[in-house]
């Protein structure tokens, strides 16, 4: 029964928004990023758990990618490739929900799965892009998978939702790392807007 019950409460959302996603690695003991707007869809399902809390899995097709120095040289990095990429994303959240007044206040916290699929690459200079072999042990082609931290707030009134998000992914997306060369990461934020399908 209880888990009819809980069943019973289940609620389904959707959500869609643009996102500042970027590459980051470490240059000379600096932090470099190269930035790439693109956009996230995503499908949500919320369970309640206990009180606040709650699980909310989610689905989303992403647009993303940034720019990344590569070929260490003595002189300098000597190629800067820029890249956009689609990829699927399986962020498995824990969610406290507060309440202020008729404002459903949320913030949420939970590791995240990204699977690239398919993208184009270019390095500076050229004027052509190129696919993007995902998993192939190449310069400059990057790592099928990744693995990452999501954290984030929303604001839900009346079943509409605005939310900020950040993916920060904790794997190295290199295939290929020469001597002197930094680890590379891909991070996102996101502004999304949403719908809750609650009776």
């Amino acid at each position: 029964m209880a888990t009819v019950s809980a069943f019973a409460q289940v609620e389904f959302g959707a959500r869609v928004g643009g996102a500042y996603s970027s590459l980051i690695q470490h240059v000379d003991g600096q932090v470099e990023s190269g930035g790439h707007f693109g956009y996230g869809v995503f499908g949500l399902m919320e369970t309640p758990i206990y009180k606040g809390l709650s699980f909310r899995p989610e689905v989303g097709f992403v647009n993303q990618g940034g720019s990344y120095y590569s070929q260490h040289l003595p002189e300098g990095m000597g190629a800067h490739n820029s890249y956009s990429y689609y990829s699927i994303q399986v962020p498995l959240n824990l969610v406290y929900t507060f309440y202020l007044s008729d404002v459903r206040l949320a913030i949420f916290l939970g590791p995240a799965f990204d699977f690239s699929l398919f993208g184009k690459m270019k390095t500076r200079g050229t004027d052509v892009s190129t696919d993007i072999d995902f998993g192939r042990e190449e310069e400059p082609h990057l790592r099928t998978f990744d693995f990452g931290i999501n954290l984030g707030m929303n604001v839900e009134y009346n079943r509409f939702v605005f939310a900020i998000s950040n993916l920060a992914g904790l794997l190295d997306r290199r295939t290929v790392k020469r001597e002197g060369e930094s680890t590379l990461f891909q991070n996102n934020v996101t502004f999304s807007l949403g719908y809750i399908f609650r009776k």
